[in-house]
């Protein structure tokens, strides 16, 4: 009798001693050189415009696009079709965006290795970058800042490129404008996102939310909806939601 108790309490004594992870932790920061990429990261308000003046529209700033990727990807776990829309949108624009600067910086590099023997031309940075601490609860959020770090890198290398004369001043504005054009149109992917309390089951019975959801914000695409086409980024199919889909 004395033995058993003995071995259930080195039992419990094993469980209580044996060791947990804690919780996964990571920090992250970034560091912007030029004003390009610093006026991109804090957006600009629509401009009022006077009589004959164009009115300039609103780009919103990088931690909004960071915010709205978050809230999107949260509504897409909740089973959300438009979620997953603008999660699928997102991604394509940033895998877009993301081939479009590479290819300028790979252009720029070859540019400033295009000089005489003898000519060593060191890395540009700022005297004083701008250190930023970021959070994302999207990984797509992080995506957004790795696209405007590069474009960061773009701008550099393009100024770097004009000051030794290896471009011209309007190659060198082309090649800023094609870099933030691309950025932008990222940020044109998730500004119009907004939460609706839907989900796919909602649409399929036609229910108060569904029908709303549909009146507002039209069919869902057919293939993201059944769960076909769906970011990388997401979470699974919910198996009931994979069902319903398939008899709608």
């Amino acid at each position: 009798m004395e033995k058993g108790k003995k071995n259930a309490d080195a039992k419990v004594g094993n469980e209580a001693s044996s060791p947990r992870a804690g919780a996964l932790q990571s920090a992250l920061s970034v560091e912007l050189h030029t004003h390009y990429a610093i006026r991109l990261w804090e957006g600009r308000k629509q401009s009022d415009s006077g009589e004959h003046e164009k009115k300039r529209p609103e780009i919103i700033s990088m931690p909004k696009a960071i915010q709205r990727a978050g809230v999107a990807s949260r509504d897409s776990a909740s089973d959300n079709p438009y979620a997953d829309m603008v999660l699928v949108k997102l991604e394509t624009t940033l895998h877009m965006a993301s081939s479009k600067i590479s290819t300028i910086v790979n252009e720029l590099d070859v540019i400033l290795t295009a000089v005489p023997k003898g000519i060593t031309l060191s890395d540009i940075a700022s005297a004083h970058p701008l250190n930023i601490s970021v959070y994302s609860r999207s990984p797509l959020g992080y995506r957004c800042v790795w696209l405007l770090v590069g474009y960061d890198q773009l701008a550099m290398k393009a100024f770097q490129a004009f000051h030794y004369g290896l471009i011209s001043r309007a190659q060198r504005d082309q090649y800023l404008n094609r870099g933030g054009h691309a950025v932008r149109q990222v940020y044109g992917a998730i500004q119009p996102y907004y939460t609706v309390a839907v989900n796919r089951s909602d649409i399929i019975n036609l229910t108060a939310c569904g029908k709303e959801a549909l009146a507002r914000l039209g069919e869902p695409d057919p293939d993201i909806f059944s769960g076909k086409k769906r970011s990388s980024f997401s979470s699974p199919l919910r198996e009931h939601s994979v069902r319903q889909s398939e008899k709608r």
